[in-house]
């Protein structure tokens, strides 16, 4: 039971299959007949269906350019209006889209009708007409090779003489250019008052469509260039509605042929084409220009290399190749608007209120072409001027986008001009106060500079004026000493010695002023240098005995940073170490630590420590907390260590107690 089952299914598929060749061979096959018919159409009323379509039953003579008075004995094909690519030849093979045929048809009308015209729709790609035998047009150059043919396409309407009723209807066709070749349209056969208004409908929706665009084109172009190139969506949509306008006017009107006469027609196609696929991918860029912040950062990449290629296909590829482009264009183009829908929901979710009338504008226009293809198209003469309109429509409402997007960004300027003006005002302002501060700053900077030349200028007296004194008395005492040596006792003698000594710490004191004033003033210059060199030349300056003990730092590392300065903080806190020292041996341990942003020392050593209380005051010139005469001091170098350290943005500290030794920390800025 399986296998007969099986088997008349496969009886019934083949019967199927039988039938359905057989349909095709009669419509698309080269059928060869002998004998012509004559339709009759004298019993139809022009008054209730207005017109009349050829479409059917016309005789197709391949590669054959007859014209009337030749047909006798001659073999044709009966089709139906088709591109002649849908056709077979007598050999069962496809036709191809170049080449060359004859159309022709007999038709007889009413005596008694209104006058009548034959409208001639836009015909793949020269054409030649005769009606009676007589020539009625030749648009372009009808031949059969390529270098003799001129291809031309344009509509056209030929008013029928009312005196006569048969009508022969020849048609030359010659393609060389297009992948669609020959009559795919019917030739309609309406009164002529009809087909004037229709032809007067289609051209208001003409202007209204190419008209309204072209200017809306125009303007956000101009608007760009002259006035706001800031928004790069304004660019794309001009350039969208200018390609659109030009599509319009070209495929309806072809105004450049009529303008160049001798410009190839196939060239007049490849800008055609370039039109239509540069205003999709405009149209796609002004959407992403729109959401930059909601599309892939790939879209726009890809959406402009897909132009060049297209674009790239369109200028190389010899015709038919590049007029096959439009397919995968369109399909490429249904999955860009479904992106673009996607991208506008997105948008809207996240309060992107210039999204709603994205939308609205995006939903009009599917339904206004859905109307157009589905509904309006052929059922209702004003049909198309609605469509039209509606189209004009959906482009203002995107110009309403962009006079929003442009009023806000305006809106945005004024407030930042406003803001610019207020900070402007308060730069102005604070300007001033600085003026005035750099003025009281010269002041001070001249005042500082006469301070710096008194102190220069005490700084001479001191070294010169002072200490010469000094040093005359201590030379005079010495005088006199020797000349009564041996007549001093030693209550004289001690006091000769009290005097030279407190010459010689006059000296020191006045030596330790000129030090303290000249500090810090020198030049800032930073070097590289290793640490634990510079203490051991330190060291050796002080002439270290055995009996003292200094630890360097396990470590040595390289420092950048005022060598001078640091140099006489260190020689200044060891000198003072061993000075001061009360044991038998001393010991001094350096320590240093390096930080992001500074150094940290110390000095510790085992002397007699400081009490707490007097760990400011050792800082202050000329403090001096030993009493012992025997050990000379100024009570000056540990507040010129200070103003060392504070001048290289650090801080001094001290670490002591009265007995235990002193650590001194200070920081240094990297």
């Amino acid at each position: 039971m399986n296998n007969w089952f099986f088997n008349q299914k496969h009886l019934i598929c083949f019967y199927l299959f039988v039938i359905v060749w057989f349909t095709l061979y009669n419509t698309y096959g080269f059928n060869e007949q002998e004998g012509h018919n004559t339709i009759d159409y004298s019993s139809f009323s022009f008054k209730q269906e207005k017109e009349i379509a050829l479409n059917s039953d016309w005789e197709f003579y391949w590669n054959q350019l007859i014209t009337p008075g030749n047909f006798n004995s001659k073999h044709f094909q009966k089709i139906q209006l088709v591109n002649w690519t849908h056709l077979k030849s007598s050999q069962h093979q496809k036709l191809p889209s170049f080449g060359f045929a004859t159309y022709r048809i007999k038709f007889s009308l009413d005596k008694e009708r209104p006058h009548v015209s034959l409208f001639v729709p836009p015909i793949y790609s020269s054409s030649k007409i005769w009606i009676n035998g007589k020539l009625i047009s030749e648009i372009g150059k009808v031949n059969t090779s390529r270098a003799k043919t001129v291809h031309r396409r344009f509509a056209q309407r030929i008013p029928l003489n009312t005196n006569e009723t048969n009508f022969e209807v020849v048609i030359q066709v010659a393609n060389f250019y297009h992948t669609k070749a020959g009559i795919d349209k019917p030739l309609i056969l309406a009164p002529s008052d009809y087909l004037d208004l229709k032809s007067r409908k289609k051209i208001i929706a003409d202007m209204l469509f190419i008209g309204c665009l072209g200017f809306i084109g125009v303007f956000f172009l101009l608007f760009f260039f002259f006035y706001w190139n800031k928004d790069k969506a304004i660019l794309y949509f001009g350039l969208a509605c200018v390609c659109l306008s030009y599509m319009g006017l070209s495929s309806r009107y072809a105004p450049l042929a009529d303008i160049f006469p001798s410009v190839r027609w196939g060239l007049l196609t490849k800008i055609e084409y370039l039109s239509l696929f540069y205003a999709g991918t405009a149209a796609s860029l002004f959407f992403a220009q729109i959401f930059i912040n909601f599309a892939h950062r790939l879209y726009s990449k890809i959406l402009s290399y897909g132009f060049y290629t297209l674009a790239f296909l369109v200028i190389v590829l010899p015709a038919p190749y590049y007029t096959k482009l439009v397919m995968p264009f369109l399909i490429l183009m249904i999955i860009n608007i479904t992106y673009v829908f996607i991208i506008i929901i997105k948008s809207i979710t996240q309060n992107r209120h210039d999204s709603i009338l994205l939308l609205v504008s995006m939903l009009l226009g599917t339904i206004v072409f859905f109307l157009h293809i589905f509904v309006f198209l052929g059922k209702n003469d004003n049909a198309i001027i609605y469509v039209n309109f509606g189209y004009v429509l959906v482009f203002l409402l995107l110009s309403m986008l962009l006079m929003v997007r442009f009023s806000n960004a305006f809106k945005q300027l004024e407030t930042s001009r406003e803001l610019a003006l207020q900070q402007k005002k308060e730069i102005t302002k604070k300007s001033d106060q600085l003026s005035k501060i750099n003025l009281e700053l010269e002041q001070n900077l001249r005042q500082l500079k006469s301070f710096n030349a008194e102190l220069d200028s005490f700084n001479h007296i001191v070294s010169h004026d002072l200490k010469a004194p000094l040093v005359a008395m201590h030379s005079l005492v010495s005088f006199i000493e020797e000349d009564l040596d041996t007549k001093l006792d030693d209550t004289a003698k001690n006091h000769f010695n009290l005097l030279k000594d407190r010459i010689s710490k006059m000296n020191a004191l006045i030596n330790g002023l000129l030090e303290y004033s000249k500090v810090a003033r020198g030049e800032k210059k930073k070097e590289v240098f290793n640490l634990n060199e510079l203490l051991t030349d330190i060291t050796s300056i002080l002439m270290v005995q055995n009996t003292c003990s200094i630890n360097l730092p396990d470590k040595n590392i390289e420092i950048f940073t005022n060598k001078i300065e640091l140099e006489h903080v260190f020689q200044n806190l060891i000198s003072n170490a061993i000075k001061y020292n009360d044991k038998e041996k001393t010991i001094i341990d350096i320590t240093f630590k390096k930080l992001a942003n500074e150094y940290i020392f110390s000095v510790a050593d085992n002397g007699p420590g400081i009490s707490p209380k007097y760990h400011a005051k050792v800082f202050e010139i000329f403090s001096k907390l030993n009493t012992n005469d025997d050990v000379e001091s100024t009570g000056i170098g540990l507040s010129i260590v200070k103003k060392l350290v504070v001048e290289n943005q650090g801080k001094i500290t001290v670490e002591s107690e009265k007995g235990l030794g002193t650590k001194i920390n200070f920081t240094w800025k990297i």
